[in-house]
């Protein structure tokens, strides 16, 4: 049988970082058993699903290079084959029609919490045999009994149906509920695994008994642990945590994210950085820790260094280009510049930034530390007698650095945090040699002049 899984988002917000998580595990492990990976949109609520996110949920997978294989589902258009199947349950004495008025319902709730009981339905319209009189809502009959199956992650799962009400399928106004349009979909998309979070585990439930009670295929499922901020607590944007496209815009590397994400609870043999391909041969779900993981932004700014400085200076102003920066292609040394600002950048956005200082002469406070007359004297010695003469390339220029430190006595700090004050108006820039060789001697006069004013 072909391998198939889906990602079901609701289309109420854009892709976060513990969906595209999802996302991510679903498809690797649907393509390294040569299978389809699919997409769905669960629209239901139609007031608070949205095109937009549905649009913003498909770029975030197509820049992730996570595309389905088949046309999107949505949920919103199969209503009628839902409502169908839950009239189905009802002919065959596995669903039932409940009367129960809402002021009914909440004294039974005060009643259940005031005995320190879980407040849950307790089945009182079961046999009372009704028909639907335009304001009942269909309840699916838990069986007595318990549920079991194997979790591909968190191993043998068993839980009792009695710890769950006999839930809603059908509304009042005849509109199908999520627990049952989901089990109908995944029988109508043919779903061999479904990978999801274990914040699902009680919906799973639900929806294996209404598979069984269709007469359908069961699917297998595997739920991943919570993805969790640095302190242990829910995620959230304080934590560094953004919407997909977000880390696009902020220059962030979809390798870099795919491969941050695939470490977000699962590991293999230690080993860091994965291509897509080897991603593909090693990925197993048995490898996945059922342990919550932690989101490291730090991390992920690693990650996205170690991309950076892999990828030549063409391809990342394209990558630059793409997100709305304006560097000129034609600039001086251009390639150059891009090499050194890569080595030090957590992103494009980084580089951008950072590209000001061969842009721009730096404004030099006079009461900073690094511009003290014992650092204009340093930096006067220099100026005068480095020749700045020479047409040279990088290597020369930090040779000639290193003989001109030790025929004067001086630490590399000493001259060489001054000068770099002096040539960027920062602290932290690249290497000195670098920087008079990617200015060029006349701009390193220029800015030194400026500097010692």
């Amino acid at each position: 049988m072909t391998e198939r899984t889906r990602f079901a988002p609701s289309p109420t917000g854009h892709l976060h970082i513990g969906g595209a998580r999802t996302a991510l595990f679903s498809w690797l492990f649907a393509k390294s058993k040569g299978g389809q990976f699919l997409l769905r949109f669960e629209d239901t609520d139609i007031e608070r699903s949205k095109d937009e996110f549905k649009d913003s949920i498909l770029k975030s997978l197509e820049w992730l290079n996570l595309n389905p294989d088949e046309e999107p589902v949505h949920q919103s258009r199969n209503l009628e084959r839902h409502k169908s199947l839950a009239l189905s349950l009802f002919e065959k004495g596995a669903a039932y029609y409940c009367d129960c008025s809402i002021e009914e319902l909440e004294e039974l709730r005060a009643t259940q919490i005031k005995n320190k009981q879980k407040p849950m339905y307790d089945g009182r319209s079961r046999e009372k045999n009704l028909e639907y009189e335009g304001k009942n809502v269909l309840r699916y009959k838990m069986p007595d009994a318990s549920t079991s199956f194997e979790d591909l992650i968190l191993g043998d799962i068993t839980v009792d149906n009695r710890e769950l009400d006999d839930f809603i399928i059908l509304r009042a106004d005849g509109t199908p509920t999520y627990n049952f349009c989901a089990a109908v979909d995944d029988l109508d998309m043919k779903i061999s695994t479904v990978i999801r979070g274990d914040d699902h585990l009680t919906n799973t439930i639900k929806q294996l008994n209404i598979i069984k009670s269709l007469e359908g295929n069961l699917p297998n499922y595997a739920h991943l642990p919570m993805v969790l901020s640095e302190s242990g607590k829910r995620l959230s944007k304080r934590d560094g945590a953004l919407d997909i496209m977000d880390y696009k815009s902020e220059g962030y590397l979809s390798g870099a994210l795919l491969n941050y994400i695939v470490r977000l609870g699962w590991a293999k043999d230690e080993v860091e950085k994965f291509t897509m391909n080897e991603l593909l041969d090693f990925f197993d779900l048995s490898d996945v820790n059922s342990s919550p993981s932690k989101f490291s932004l730090q991390l992920l700014d690693w990650y996205n260094n170690e991309y950076l400085k892999e990828m030549d200076s063409s391809t990342l102003l394209k990558l630059l280009s793409e997100i709305g920066t304006n560097i000129n292609e034609n600039f001086k040394n251009i390639h150059g510049i891009i090499d050194v600002l890569k080595v030090g950048a957590k992103s494009l956005k980084e580089i951008e930034e950072n590209f000001d200082m061969f842009l721009k002469s730096p404004s030099i406070d006079k009461s900073d530390s690094l511009a003290s007359e014992e650092n204009k004297k340093i930096i006067k010695d220099f100026f005068d007698n480095f020749d700045f003469s020479k047409d040279e390339n990088l290597e020369s220029i930090s040779q000639r650095l290193k003989d001109y430190i030790n025929n004067n006595d001086l630490k590399f700090p000493q001259l060489g945090k001054p000068l770099r004050y002096a040539l960027t108006g920062r602290t932290n820039a690249p290497g000195i040699g670098e920087l008079l060789y990617l200015l060029g001697n006349e701009e390193s006069k220029k800015r030194i002049k400026n500097y010692l004013e």
